[in-house]
Formats: structure tokens, C-alpha cells, sequence
């Protein structure tokens, strides 16, 4: 977005570099991580550890020393090379990149935050551009935004504006915008599993985030959810910092994915990965979390339109620690953001490209990725008594704003509908970056890119600044019919009309939602599948896909049809769709679906046991 140059940075400030190379075998490693999930292979669930990863698919030794030598050569001091050989850390002054990587650095500021960036693309030396792809954290810009919504006051109840007079008391669980994991666990039929002793126990999931948290507040929330000891206790909470630099903007997002992960699958240990929020944090989190393999399951929350990436350039080196993942057996997770079929627009002015410009159907990333599972988000039935008069949604439907439009028009006005509850809703769409997977294709209801996306500037605010566009201006055109990637993958209630209730900072908020909280619910109940099947999950999209092509919506599926509804532009159908995925889940029906299998890791699953022993742990009132 605009922001102000303020001149040259000091040189000798010191950054932190990610440094991803080359993927010497990226066919090999995709028909590879297929094979894993494909019960006819001799590879089925023969996961790697990162050091068979890095010894198969990562660059050689040599290379590895050349890389170090020629970095050290310059003054930049290498901090790590990861055992999966395709990812470097290293620190460096401003003065040393301008003249390793030929471009200064410059100070710049913008309505929200004051960052460091370069004024011109990095460029990789000539002496390792047969084996870098790219180099990260020249820039110390935050990028990505958490998938957090509140209801407002306005658009809240009237009972539970009362019942929230006293924030120093606990809510009553089991109402829209109270609802806690033990409500979860009946809507989308859990609690078979706890009575079966499935409770995540022996497994452990890990949350990746760019905001610190207080695990008071966890233990206290899952206190008031209903469970007990050990269950309760924030011992089961590991908190790695991944690099220097992480703050607290954003602490509630990683206080409820904590809440909601370790809620879920209240037998499982629970590591939380949090670094800066820059292109360098996140390719670093992503390179920790995955190279420490001590994760069963992993989700973030966190994300941005992935039309901010090149797809040639940008993507390619999340992609190759997307694929890594999935060849060690583990899930990653992310929601699918909050702004429902147009991510890009959202009323937030800080971002780009603002209210002023014209709407563009558009997908977050990670979630996009065809190799992170996309978690998107429902609105639950519920009646809303309002103060102004009642909103009815009469079942499960996409979780969009669309349906207190007339409330809101009627009451305050369309600009006040645009400017505050448009768009809002769950994540979903085709993606113009990611070709359609393999396991999408076939499939009724999976759609391609629409026509006519084109993003022009509408208006031009008074002033100078970041809102300053010049009208008729064509900023993005998007091809159509293109055969993208659809998200989401599939849902789970995300609205927060009918949300939950988070404690933070040591105290009580209700009528929180977003796909924020759909992504580490998804996380708790890949740990319990985790348990249930005795080694890791894997690869989720083609077992899940491959399930819901074999069982639809029938007797004893997974899946429940979402058949009502739009996410402001994809309409919900029984069958795939890009407003809801493959629907709504039966956890228990998921968890008999994936039958388990004779243990044939090549690794430990999770981060204190022996070979495939899961140990199930009591069951606490839940």
C-alpha cells in the first residue's frame, strides 16, 4: 500500500534473513507426498523425518557449504542451515545487504506502522543463483492480518448486551456468541470419541502465530469449558519464539487458537511457534515448526489475498515447506479469512486496496495453497433479537453479512451496511495463483475463475495519503475461466452472531468469530484423528475429497451438506462448493471413515513416544 519514504536506513541496523533454496526435485517430492496417501503405494503413510527429507529432496552438502562460505565472505554471519537443506537463517547489517543484494534500504512509514524496506527488489548475487530461489527480510513490513471477527454492539442482541454489563463475570456457555469447545464437540459429534478415550492424548499439535499470548487466560478458558486437571493446565503449553522481534498486536488471535486447539483435543500437547509478522517471520515459523517435527498437526490463522504474491516468485518457497509437511505425515490448517468471497476488499484502512475501489472476487493465502487444508466458516440457526427488531436465520447456512443487510439499511442506512458489515463472511473462492489439484477435479460444483475482475479506483477520498487513488484507474484485472484451486476445504460455525466467547487478557468477550477459530478447531481434531488411527493423518485434501467422492452426503458420511445461502457470491449446494467446501463435519463418522492401518512410520508420531504407542488419557467433563 502507499506509504511515505523517509530516506535512507541507518546501515548498521541489523536484520534477520531467510534464505530458501532451490528445489532440485519438485515433481519427485509431489508424486512422492502422493504417494504416501495412496493406499495402493508401498509409500502409504511411510512419512519422512526432516533430516530423510533433506537427504532426498534438499540440496547437497556441498552446496550448502558453498552458500555459508560465500554469505560469510561478505560478513553475513549464518545463524542456521535446516536439516531439511533447503532453508538458511542469517543476520546482516542494512550496509551489508545494499551491497549483497544490490539495493538500499530505506525507512518508510504508513498510517498504521514505521518499517524498514528496500526500494527495489533484492537480487540474489550472481554466485548463488544457480541454487537460491529467494532471499527474505530485507523488509520488516507486517504483512499478514488475523482472521478475527467481533460482533458490534449494534448488530448485538439484546440479552447478551445485558448479560455482558459485568466483563468481569463468566458467560453462560451454550448460546450464540457464547458457544465454547464443549458446544462444538455436540454440534459436530465429537463427544463419541472422548467416551472412547480420544482426547488427542500421546499427540501433539502445534500453533503457528505472529503475536505473543498469556497462558493464564488459556488455562482460565478451558477452566470455564469444562475441563479438568491436567486437561486445564497450561503445563500441556510449550511457546517457541522463532527469531527476535514478535509483539503483542494480535494476542487475541493466538490466545483463541490456543483456546480452541487445545480445547478440542484436551489430551494433546500443545506448541505454539510465534514469530515477527514479515515475509522473513513466516517463512521462518513455517521452516521451525515443520523442521522440529514434533507436531502431529499444525494451523495458522493468520493469512493476506494471495493476490499480494507473485506466483512464479513469492509462492514457490512456501510451497516447497507445504510439501515437506506433508511428506512427514503433517496436516497444516489455515483459515480462509473473513472478508467472504472478496478477501482483497475489506473495510480496513490499513489495507489495500480500500472501500474506494471496486470489488474483486479473491482467495487469502496460505489457505490457497493446494497443499494447506482451507478452513472456511457457517452461521448456526439462530434467532437475533435485536434492538431494532429480530433477524431470523433459519438453518445452517455460509457465514455472510447478507442477511442483517435489510436490518441494517433498514435501521442505519447502505452506507452504513457497506462501510461496516460488507463484506464480511467466510473464505472462499477460486484461486488465480494454484491450478486446480488433482483431487478437485471431477467434482460437481467446483467452479472456475469468474469474468469480469477487474479493480478499478471509484472515488478519491480529500487529502494525500494511502486512500489516494485517481478515478478510472485499472489496478488489477484477474483472466477468467481459469481452473483454480477452490477453498474452502470444508466448515465449521465461524459467524459471530452465533460465535463464541473468548477470555483474554484476563477478561470475558462474547460474540467472537471469523475463520480464526475454525482453522485451530480443525487443528484439535486432526490430533484426535492422530490418536484414533495410531500414526499421523497426512496429506488430508486427497483422503477427504477421495471420501466425500465415495459417500457423499449418505449414511454414515463425514459430511453434512451446507444447501442454503451465499458467502456474497458463491451460492451453497449439496454438493462442493466454494461458499462451504465439502460441508460441515461429523467428526465421529470422519474418524471411523479413515480406517486405521498397521503402523509402517518411519518416525515417532508426536514428540515423546516410541514408535506408533498412543496412550489414551481419561476423559474430563466436557
Amino acid at each position: 500500500m502507499p506509504s511515505q519514504d523517509l530516506g535512507l536506513a541507518p546501515a548498521s541496523d541489523v536484520k534477520e534473513l531467510t534464505l530458501v533454496l532451490q528445489l532440485p526435485d519438485r515433481a519427485g517430492l509431489e508424486s512422492f507426498v502422493a504417494s504416501t496417501v495412496d493406499p495402493t503405494s508401498p509409500n502409504y503413510q511411510k512419512f519422512l523425518t526432516p533430516q530423510q527429507f533433506g537427504a532426498r529432496f534438499g540440496q547437497p552438502a556441498a552446496v550448502i557449504a558453498r552458500i555459508t562460505g560465500y554469505l560469510n565472505s561478505q560478513g553475513i554471519a549464518v545463524t542456521e542451515v535446516f536439516n531439511n537443506n533447503l532453508v538458511l537463517t542469517a543476520q546482516a547489517s542494512n550496509a551489508q545487504l545494499s551491497a549483497v543484494f544490490g539495493t538500499s534500504i530505506h525507512n518508510f512509514a504508513n498510517s498504521t506502522s514505521n518499517y524498514q524496506a528496500p526500494v527495489s527488489k533484492a537480487l540474489v548475487p550472481a554466485a548463488l543463483q544457480d541454487v537460491v530461489a529467494s532471499v527474505h527480510g530485507l523488509s520488516d513490513k507486517p504483512i499478514y492480518r488475523p482472521h478475527t471477527r467481533v460482533r458490534p454492539d449494534s448488530l448485538t442482541p439484546v440479552d447478551a448486551l445485558a448479560a455482558a454489563a459485568d466483563p468481569a463475570a463468566a458467560p453462560v456457555a451454550g448460546s450464540p456468541g457464547t458457544y465454547s469447545v464443549a458446544d462444538l464437540a455436540v454440534r459436530n459429534n465429537i463427544k463419541p470419541l472422548y467416551s472412547q478415550g480420544i482426547t488427542g492424548a500421546g499427540t501433539t499439535l502445534g500453533i503457528m502465530t505472529f503475536a505473543k499470548f498469556k497462558t493464564a487466560d488459556v488455562a482460565a478458558y478451558w477452566a470455564w469449558a469444562g475441563l479438568t486437571g491436567n486437561a486445564a493446565s497450561a503445563s500441556r503449553i510449550t511457546t517457541v519464539n522463532v527469531g527476535t522481534g514478535q509483539t503483542n498486536s494480535g494476542a487475541d488471535e493466538t490466545t483463541l487458537d490456543v483456546e480452541q486447539s487445545g480445547g478440542v483435543a484436551y489430551g494433546a500437547n500443545v506448541r505454539v511457534y510465534v514469530a515477527p509478522n514479515t515475509d522473513a517471520g513466516a517463512l521462518a515459523l513455517y521452516t521451525r515448526a515443520i523442521n522440529d517435527n514434533l507436531c502431529d498437526t499444525l494451523s495458522i490463522s493468520w493469512g493476506s489475498s494471495e493476490l499480494y504474491y507473485d506466483s512464479s516468485t513469492d509462492l514457490p518457497p512456501y510451497d516447497t515447506l507445504f510439501l515437506q509437511a506433508a511428506a512427514q505425515g503433517t496436516p497444516i490448517t489455515a483459515s480462509s479469512g473473513d472478508e467472504a468471497s472478496y478477501d482483497i476488499n475489506y473495510p480496513d484502512p490499513t489495507a489495500f486496496p480500500y472501500p474506494n475501489y471496486t470489488t474483486l472476487l479473491s482467495v487469502d493465502f496460505p489457505a490457497s495453497s493446494p497443499y494447506v487444508f482451507a478452513a472456511g466458516g457457517t452461521t448456526l440457526p439462530v434467532t437475533l433479537k435485536l434492538s431494532k427488531g429480530t433477524v431470523i436465520v433459519p438453518q445452517e447456512r455460509p457465514w455472510a453479512w447478507d442477511y442483517l443487510r435489510s436490518y441494517v439499511v433498514t435501521n442505519s442506512g447502505q452506507a452504513a451496511y457497506y462501510a461496516n458489515d460488507f463484506p464480511v463472511g467466510g473464505g472462499g473462492g477460486v484461486s488465480v495463483q494454484y491450478g486446480r489439484p488433482a483431487y478437485q477435479n471431477g467434482l460437481a460444483g467446483v467452479q472456475s475463475s469468474a469474468p469480469g475482475q477487474h479493480m478499478f479506483c471509484v472515488t478519491s477520498p480529500t487529502g494525500t495519503g494511502a486512500n489516494t487513488c485517481t478515478p478510472g484507474t485499472d489496478v488489477i484485472d484477474l483472466p477468467a475461466g481459469f481452473a483454480g484451486r477452490n477453498l474452502p476445504d470444508v466448515s465449521l460455525n465461524a459467524d459471530p452472531e452465533t460465535g463464541y466467547a473468548l477470555y483474554y487478557n484476563s477478561r470475558w468477550t462474547t460474540g467472537y468469530g471469523g475463520t480464526s477459530f475454525v482453522a485451530p478447531q480443525l487443528n484439535g481434531i486432526f490430533a484426535l484423528l492422530t490418536q484414533k488411527l495410531g500414526h499421523r493423518v497426512g496429506w488430508p485434501h486427497p483422503q477427504f475429497y477421495s471420501l466425500f467422492k465415495t459417500m457423499g452426503y449418505g449414511a454414515g458420511s463425514p459430511f453434512r451438506a451446507i444447501t442454503t445461502g451465499t458467502n456474497l457470491y458463491y451460492s451453497a449446494a449439496p454438493n462442493y462448493n466454494p461458499a462451504t467446501g465439502l460441508g460441515t463435519l461429523d467428526v465421529s463418522n470422519l474418524a471411523n471413515a479413515l480406517k486405521p492401518t498397521p503402523p509402517t512410520l518411519t518416525t515417532p508420531v508426536g514428540s515423546a513416544k516410541t514408535g506408533n504407542s498412543l496412550t489414551a488419557a481419561p476423559s474430563p467433563a466436557h
